[in-house]
C-alpha cells in the first residue's frame, strides 16, 4: 500500500485548490440519512489551577488520601453525545441543507427542551430512545477528562429502537438514507447489534451494496473488556459489506485497538509511524477506511493507500469537547461529496481547527477561508 506523508499544508497546495473549488461550486444536492445513537447532557468545566493534565494528574496523587482543592469556572450545561454534536455539525457544514434523523437518547418519554432548542433548526426528525447520559467536562489547556454517569446507555438497543421509531419508518428513513453516522459504541453496550441490523435491513429492502457511507466512531472503549472488541471485530465484515465503511480513532484509541492484534505502537505520534498504524489496522479490520486523528493531523488508509495530512494546530483551544465530531463530520462530508483521502483530511482537520478556535461547527466556506489562512502559514488562535 502507497504511503503519502505530506509535511505541511502547503505540499498539497494543489489539490487545496481543488477542494475550495469543488466545494463552492458543488450542486445544492441534498443529502438525505440517519446519526445516533447516544445522548449526555454535558456539564463543562474550565480547570484554572492547575491547568494542564501533566499538572494535575502528579497534584491528585500527591493528594491521596487527604483530600484537595482546585480552581475551576463552571461554564454551564450543553447538549452532547458524540451523535448529536456529529449531526449537528454535519448540518453546520451544509448550512443546515441536509436532512438527517437524530435517533438518540434525547429523554426518556419526550425529547428534552435543550435538545429541541439545539437540534430543532438543525435536525429534519429527532426520535429519543432513553433519557441522556451525564458527563462533567474536565477542560484543560492540554486535554480534557470526562466523568461520565452512563446508567442509561444500557437502554440504547435495537429492540428499544423498534419500539421508538418503528419498523416501517426505519425502513422509509433507510431507503432514502446515502449516509449513516453511527458512533459511541464504547460508552453504549448493545449497540452494536444496531450497527449490523441497520446494514442488514439496507439490504433487505434493496439499497444496492456501497451507496451509503457508514461513519463509525468508536469514542473511548478503554473500558470495554477484550472479548466485546472482538465481538466488533466480527460484524464489521457485514457492514463493509454493504455500506461503505469508516472506522475513526483519536490516537488513543488507535493505539489501544493495535493491541487487539499485538501491534505495539503505544507512545509512537510522528506522523510516520501515525500513517504505519493506519495502514496496519486497515489490514487487520474489514473496513473501507481507516481514518485517525491526533490533535496536531490526520491519517487515512484504504484500497488506494494512505495519506497523512497535518493539522492547523490550535495552542490554546476554545474548546475541546466536540473536536472529534466535528472532524468526523468533515469526514462523512467530504465522503458525501466524493473525495478521495486527501480530501477527507482536508475536511476534517477544517472543521475540528474552526471548531476549536471558534466554538462554532464550520460550513465549507468557513473550511475554505481556514485554508486560506492555512496556506499562508498564519492560522489565527480565534476565529
Amino acid at each position: 500500500m502507497e504511503t503519502q506523508v505530506f509535511k505541511d499544508i502547503t505540499d498539497c497546495a494543489d489539490q487545496v485548490a481543488e477542494f475550495q473549488k469543488a466545494v463552492a461550486e458543488r450542486e445544492p444536492v441534498v443529502h438525505k440519512g440517519i446519526c445516533g445513537f447516544d445522548g449526555f447532557i454535558d456539564t463543562f468545566i474550565t480547570m484554572k489551577q492547575p491547568a494542564t493534565m501533566a499538572e494535575f494528574g502528579p497534584k491528585v496523587e500527591k493528594a491521596a488520601g487527604i483530600a484537595a482543592s482546585y480552581e475551576s469556572e463552571h461554564k454551564g450545561d450543553k447538549f452532547g453525545g458524540n451523535g448529536p454534536l456529529i449531526a449537528s455539525a454535519l448540518s453546520d457544514i451544509f448550512s443546515n441543507r441536509i436532512d438527517i434523523t437524530y435517533i438518540g437518547a434525547m429523554g426518556a418519554d419526550e425529547v428534552l427542551p435543550i435538545y429541541q432548542e439545539a437540534l430543532e433548526n438543525k435536525i429534519q426528525k429527532l426520535y429519543t430512545l432513553a433519557h441522556p447520559a451525564h458527563s462533567d467536562c474536565l477542560e484543560f489547556e492540554d486535554g480534557k477528562v470526562m466523568l461520565c454517569d452512563m446508567r442509561s446507555c444500557a437502554e440504547i438497543t435495537w429492540d428499544r429502537l423498534i419500539e421508538k421509531v418503528g419498523s416501517d419508518t426505519l425502513s422509509d428513513l433507510l431507503k432514502e438514507s446515502r449516509f449513516i453516522g453511527a458512533v459511541n459504541w464504547g460508552k453504549l453496550p448493545y449497540v452494536g447489534e444496531i450497527w449490523t441490523n441497520l446494514a442488514r435491513q439496507l439490504g433487505e429492502i434493496g439499497v444496492p451494496p456501497k451507496e451509503v457511507a457508514f461513519f463509525m466512531d468508536l469514542a473511548e472503549f478503554e473500558a470495554r473488556p477484550m472479548e466485546d472488541r472482538k465481538e466488533l471485530l466480527e460484524l464489521l465484515p457485514a457492514i463493509t459489506e454493504q455500506c461503505h465503511s469508516m472506522l475513526s480513532f483519536n490516537l488513543k484509541e488507535a493505539w489501544q485497538m493495535a493491541d487487539s492484534f499485538d501491534g505495539d505502537f503505544h507512545g509512537k505520534k510522528d506522523p510516520e509511524s501515525v500513517a504505519e498504524l493506519a495502514v496496519f489496522l486497515r489490514e487487520k479490520i474489514d473496513v473501507d477506511r481507516i481514518i485517525i486523528h491526533p490533535n496536531d493531523g490526520a491519517a487515512c488508509a484504504s484500497a488506494d493507500g494512505c495519506t497523512y495530512l497535518p493539522g492547523p494546530y490550535c495552542k490554546k483551544p476554545l474548546i475541546s469537547t466536540g473536536a472529534g465530531d466535528n472532524f468526523g463530520a468533515g469526514c462523512i462530508a467530504a465522503c458525501l461529496e466524493g473525495f478521495d483521502n486527501l480530501g477527507i483530511l482536508i475536511a476534517g482537520n477544517c472543521a475540528s481547527g474552526h471548531y476549536v478556535r471558534s466554538g462554532n461547527s464550520a460550513s465549507f466556506q468557513n473550511m475554505s477561508r481556514l485554508l486560506d489562512y492555512w496556506l499562508e502559514g498564519n492560522v489565527p488562535e480565534r476565529l
